[in-house]
């Protein structure tokens, strides 16, 4: 339970930090993040925002954002980038998105579509794989 409570706390701090307001009606500005490149695959490249970063023991929270090279389909919404923040358990090398937005436009920007969330559902990353690299960055191992 108190491990649930830190992980609420930090979300909602990380929330507030990185929109400092609401965005007007129609905005889906993600100003405040200041993402580096980490890597690319076929399909999208993928990004960090170190600013984002929020330690609890062994428990790292940091957003991520993957920019499609071409239109993606996700629950009948279209879009070309996804901005995740995502729980690292960086002890037992495990993690889930938190929450999930999916945008219209490139860089996270244009309409905000669907959005999606996952508490408890901790999974291992393959080696090589993209959330295995940003878990590496976030968790500084």
């Amino acid at each position: 339970m108190q491990r649930l409570l830190v992980l609420v706390a930090l979300a909602c701090g990380w929330m507030t930090a990185c929109t400092g307001s609401e965005p007007p009606s129609g905005s889906s500005s993600i100003s405040a993040a200041e993402w580096t490149k980490i890597g690319e695959r076929e399909t999208y490249l993928y990004y960090a925002d170190h600013g984002s970063i929020r330690k609890a023991d062994e428990t790292v929270m940091m957003s991520d954002l993957f920019d499609y090279r071409t239109t993606q389909t996700d629950g009948g919404n279209s879009a070309l980038s996804k901005i995740t923040l995502r729980e690292y358990d960086c002890q037992n090398r495990k993690s889930q998105p938190v929450k999930t937005t999916w945008y219209a436009g490139h860089m996270g920007s244009g309409t905000a579509g669907r959005t999606t969330g996952a508490i408890g559902q901790l999974a291992s990353s393959s080696p090589g794989t993209a959330t295995a690299t940003l878990m590496t960055l976030a968790c500084g191992r």
